[in-house]
């Protein structure tokens, strides 16, 4: 078995093939040949009665009168006393002539000296007595002719097998053609660092479907480095500028070290970019944790979902209370059994991120609402805003990392551009869509399916 394991598919077809063939030769061969020994079986017992016939119309008719056998024939005939009337049988048959009185019924082999005979004994009535009728046939002619036959059988059945493995290899050759230049191809396309896609043949059969599949997953792998290579480059970036105002903050305490105000004031800014990059390093760590596919699929009920809102919308009145913001929720109180493909967890977070962001825009004594409602497609949250909304030209991406409007919604700077990108990937892990509009403030719809 390792040995089968080192060859190549071609060589394995071909083994494979050649053994089902030998199989299948073996059991034709054996089955013909015995179909042809049945046949010749069958006729020499033919044969013996019709040379039989003739002398049991004889003995029933007129026994005093028994014809010679003709030439070639072996008849023996014994009258009711168990004489010898007439024999062509060779002396080795005649001195078994007891064992073969013995014999009944259908034809009988029986040796005799070297050679083997086929014997049928038939009785007949006549006035006189029960005479005896016995023909006898010699077998070597027809083992020769089986002989030759069995011969010619395998010869044929060896050419056949032979046929089908060159058959095989030549075709499972021909049919890998294309995997060989499908691999040379790919081979091709590293070596030159080319982004294009594997080349799809017109036949569209498997091996087409084959390379289609491998381009989707090409493309998944590239879009996957591509993604990693963006955050580690907006990652980066996004880093640089608090680690430099860190290291900017802490040299200053270093020179203020002899003067407590101005140090604890150098400490405290030092805490808020310590801060800055720890919620970085937590979103870009959620982000990461939302974008690994999950081994099993989250399932919410409607309860469980609209529980979470009113939880939600409590933490966030804390938050708003120094800002004098107004959080109002709204949800359907039609009962339903249907689920959603969201974790409780995950709704909460995107939630939060919403009311955050909401509560961080909106002026003081503003108002953000929330409402959850069913709907033909599924689920879908809606979360508006009093404040000045977004720039028209900056939501289509804001959802990307780190992106930012160049006029801030939030009253004081500082947030990670990352709380989109969140809500994005927790709706898009779970099948849904988030959309932005500007209507007296700013409107964030998700739509989730059932």
């Amino acid at each position: 078995m390792s040995m089968l394991r080192r060859l190549s598919i071609r060589w394995r077809i071909t083994i494979g093939t050649l053994a089902i063939a030998a199989v299948l030769a073996v059991a034709a061969v054996l089955l013909f040949r015995a179909q042809v020994a049945q046949i010749l079986s069958t006729t020499t017992t033919t044969l013996l009665q019709h040379d039989a016939a003739p002398y049991l119309v004889e003995v029933a008719t007129d026994p005093t009168t028994v014809d010679q056998p003709g030439r070639g024939q072996l008849v023996l005939v014994v009258n009711p006393d168990g004489n010898v009337v007439e024999s062509s049988m060779p002396l080795t048959l005649e001195g078994k002539l007891p064992q073969l009185l013995k014999l009944t019924g259908d034809a009988h082999d029986v040796t005799g000296g070297d050679d083997i005979y086929r014997v049928y004994n038939e009785p007949v009535d006549s006035p006189g007595g029960t005479w005896v009728v016995i023909t006898a046939r010699n077998l070597d002619s027809s083992n020769l002719s089986l002989s030759r036959i069995t011969q010619a059988l395998i010869v044929s059945a060896g050419l056949i097998v032979l046929s089908f493995g060159i058959a095989s290899y030549l075709l499972t050759a021909v049919a890998l053609r294309p995997v060989t230049r499908m691999r040379r191809q790919a081979e091709a396309l590293v070596a030159q660092g080319s982004p294009r896609p594997l080349p799809v043949g017109p036949a569209m059969d498997e091996l087409d479907g084959l390379a289609l599949t491998l381009n989707e997953f090409i493309t998944e792998v590239r879009h996957s480095v591509d993604r990693e290579r963006q955050l580690v480059s907006d990652a980066s970036h996004e880093l640089r500028t608090p680690l430099a105002i860190l290291m900017a903050q802490l040299e200053l305490a270093h020179l203020n070290s002899g003067d407590a105000v101005a140090l604890e004031a150098e400490i405290t800014a030092a805490e808020r970019s310590v801060a800055r990059l720890s919620g970085l390093a937590t979103g870009l760590l959620e982000l990461s944790q939302l974008e690994q596919p999950s081994t099993e699929p989250a399932s919410s009920s409607w309860n469980e979902l609209a529980a979470e809102v009113a939880t939600s919308v409590d933490r966030s009145r804390l938050l708003a209370v120094s800002g004098g913001v107004t959080i109002d929720f709204d949800v359907d109180d039609t009962p339903t059994d249907d689920r959603y493909p969201i974790a409780v967890s995950n709704f909460g977070r995107l939630l939060n991120n919403l009311t955050i962001n909401a509560i961080a825009a909106v002026p003081e004594d503003g108002w953000v609402r929330l409402a959850l409602r069913h709907s033909p497609v599924g689920l879908v949250l809606r979360v508006v805003d009093s404040g000045p909304g977004m720039p028209e030209d900056f939501l289509p991406v804001a959802f990307d990392r780190f992106s930012r409007p160049d006029v801030s919604r939030a009253k004081n700077s500082g947030g990670s551009g990352l709380g989109l990108a969140i809500v994005h990937a927790i709706v898009t892990s779970a099948g849904g869509t988030v959309s932005l509009a500007n209507a007296n403030g700013l409107s964030v719809t998700v739509t989730l399916p059932v």
